[in-house]
């Protein structure tokens, strides 16, 4: 075999392989740009999520209480976090270390306590 059709050969490989990527990578692009289309729908709908957690600190003069809760489905992992609550009188009776059931309304990241509730031990 002559070099230069091994030259051909390599660059005829080469260019089909680069078509095949190409190819590939240009449907998981458009794949991608819709699961985000349809993520970024998905969160600009107000949601409400009904939660249990654990007080770690109460902030009265922010408004804010401050939780270890469990996951929020579509949405994050359990974790320890601050939210605002709407009503300050919501935080009222609450000690750190209780546990209770929230409701958290609104757009993520924008969440919002409505309703907190102590549970029984």
């Amino acid at each position: 075999m002559r070099v230069w059709r091994a030259i051909l050969l390599m660059n005829l490989a080469l260019a089909l392989g680069v078509m095949v990527g190409y190819l590939a990578w240009g449907r998981q692009i458009v794949r991608l740009e819709e699961e985000l289309a349809t993520a970024r729908r998905q969160a600009s709908v107000p949601g409400t999520w009904t939660l249990r957690g654990v007080v770690r600190a109460v902030l009265l003069p922010a408004n804010v209480i401050i939780l270890t809760h469990e996951d929020i489905p579509g949405f994050m992992a359990s974790m320890t976090m601050g939210f605002p609550v709407k009503d300050p009188k919501l935080l009222e009776g609450l000690d750190i270390g209780a546990t209770v059931r929230f409701t958290l309304t609104g757009v993520p990241p924008d969440l919002m306590i409505t309703t907190i509730a102590r549970e029984n031990p």
